[in-house]
């Protein structure tokens, strides 16, 4: 069975979506499916209610006996678990070629394994990489010049333009060092200013047309979260128009198709289908130019042939991924009991786990773990290294520096900026961040009464604090008890190289402190050292609950 969700168009609707004025008449329907935010999830896994590679093969197959069918994406494939730690990605492109990929966007995780490995992954990909506003300005060899602004597919008589879009934000939630020759920063997301941002969408909508698409969709990786803005994807629809469709990824959101205004006051439909492949959507022009879309979240068909395919595949990661490692006595999860994310927002049982394995490891005093690099679950029995990898896909680097208080006191301020006394309103997560600092070793308090003055740059980096601070109360465990932060005392800090060296999220409050000699691990070797050799897999006597180290008022 699949279980649908559908908005079906009235005659003539179409006219008023996107500015579309086409009147031919065509051979077959065309049919659009798209994913996004997979980060790795190619298998089907009933657990976790994802459908796999595998259902968007037979759909589409399904689809193929009467209609012309195209398959894009719109970001985050390759990076997330081992399959793609494994390969660097490698693998997930090699899944995407034999489904048939059309177009996939860049998403921040595309660059997570570095520019050179992705500008493989880019010459391996058989469809067309797209971002119109990703920019190389250096001076030296643009390794992306495979990537296109749009790309124009033929189906019968219509024509199909796709317009990739990537979220500047991803200057700080990729590693900010790989975007940088000589420690300057060569790569652009057109951000230089909101305007210049809409304005390089809206000249490469147009130019899409201008070269024959009957027919333009937004692929983007821009998010539809308020932390987003001013680059997300309800700001691009308020300052752009002329397409019909917008196919997003980033915010990994259960959000089925709805129909929204344009600039100029056009309806536009708006898709953004999940995480790790629990859903996908297809968008279907009819043969008269109508628009139908359906939101496929369970669907229990598989192909054959394509598992087949991936035997060889998972014969390699299987034997990693499947090798028990402990087993506990305790469910951790980076959502609450009804599936909203709280890692990004709030104190969790999990971010407790993980910032007290990187101090207690590398023996610091204080240890943290910013919200967005923790990806998913534990699970109470049996761990797997698999399972390890799946909460640390990213592999970084464990290493300790000597920072002064003040610098400890900036960063949480800023990891702190968007949190809310709330955390999910109606449909929608609130004051989300994925650098919300994970503490062991401190305790704090956030006053979400209070604004925060946190000043960025042009990139999203942290500068200052202008004003009034919304954390206070920030207290050190030393010999057993918490004391106040001495702003001017120097501790050491156990943490991950992307956030103590590398100004991920932009937290570069510590990229100049010198780095401490330390443990030589990856991050999630140091988490499972911690619950092996010093747990004994036993989590239920200290993680059955959180202990307040974070307190939001």
């Amino acid at each position: 069975m699949k279980k649908l969700f559908k908005y079906i168009t009235i005659f003539g609707l179409l006219l008023l979506v996107g500015g579309c004025k086409s009147k031919k008449i065509n051979d077959k329907d065309i049919v659009i499916l798209n994913t996004t935010d997979v980060h790795c999830g190619y298998e089907k896994d009933e657990k976790n209610n994802r459908l796999g590679y595998t259902s968007v093969v037979s759909y589409k197959k399904q689809l193929e006996k009467e209609n012309y069918v195209s398959v894009v994406d719109c970001g985050d494939a390759i990076q997330g678990d081992l399959i793609g730690a494994i390969s660097k990605g490698k693998y997930v492109i090699d899944i995407m070629n034999y489904i048939g990929y059309d177009a996939m966007t860049l998403g921040n995780h595309e660059f997570s394994y570095g520019m050179d490995e992705l500008k493989q992954r880019i010459s391996e990909f058989n469809g067309d990489v797209l971002s119109c506003n990703f920019k190389y300005t250096g001076s030296g060899e643009n390794k992306f010049s495979e990537v296109k602004p749009y790309t124009i597919k033929k189906f019968g008589k219509f024509k199909v333009g796709y317009v990739g879009i990537t979220t500047p934000e991803t200057l700080t939630s990729s590693n900010p060092t790989f975007f940088k020759e000589n420690n300057e920063v060569v790569y652009s997301f057109s951000h230089e200013t909101t305007n210049a941002y809409y304005h390089c969408i809206q000249d490469n909508i147009n130019k899409c047309k201008k070269a024959g698409a009957d027919y333009v969709i937004l692929v983007s990786h821009t998010g539809t979260k308020m932390e987003n803005a001013p680059y997300n994807t309800y700001n691009i629809l308020e300052n752009t128009t002329g397409y019909v469709a917008i196919l997003d990824g980033h915010a990994h959101n259960d959000l089925s198709w709805s129909v929204r205004r344009d600039k100029n006051n056009k309806n536009v439909y708006l898709c953004d289908c999940g995480y790790k492949l629990n859903e996908f959507a297809s968008l279907r022009i009819t043969k008269n130019g109508e628009i139908e879309t359906e939101y496929i979240t369970d669907y229990t068909e598989e192909d054959a042939d394509f598992n087949n395919f991936l035997t060889t595949i998972k014969t390699d990661i299987d034997t990693l991924k499947n090798r028990v490692l402990t087993t506990i006595d305790l469910d951790l999860s980076i959502y609450d009991e009804d599936n909203h994310r709280l890692v990004r927002s709030r104190e969790t049982a999990i971010g407790n786990l993980v910032a007290d394995a990187y101090r207690i490891i590398s023996k610091a005093d204080i240890g943290f773990i910013n919200g967005g690099g923790i990806r998913d679950n534990l699970h109470k029995g049996e761990v797997t290294y698999g399972d390890m990898m799946a909460i640390h896909p990213f592999g970084n680097s464990i290493m300790t520096k000597r920072v002064l208080g003040i610098d400890i006191v900036n960063y949480l301020e800023f990891a702190a900026r968007d949190t809310q006394d709330i955390y999910f309103n109606g449909e929608i997560m609130v004051g989300e961040n994925g650098a919300f600092a994970n503490v062991s070793g401190l305790k704090y308090t956030i006053d979400t009464s209070i604004t925060s003055s946190v000043k960025l740059d042009e990139n999203g980096n942290y500068m200052y604090v202008s004003g009034p601070r919304r954390v206070k109360d920030v207290k050190v465990l030393q010999d057993g008890a918490y004391v106040d932060i001495d702003n001017d005392k120097a501790y050491t800090v156990a943490s991950i190289d992307y956030i103590l060296e590398d100004g991920g999220d932009g937290v570069n409050m510590f990229m100049t402190y010198d780095t401490i000699p330390n443990v030589e691990k990856l991050d999630y070797e140091v988490v499972i050292e911690y619950i092996v050799n010093i747990l004994h897999g036993e989590l239920a006597d200290v993680y059955s609950s959180t202990e307040g180290r974070i307190t939001i008022e």
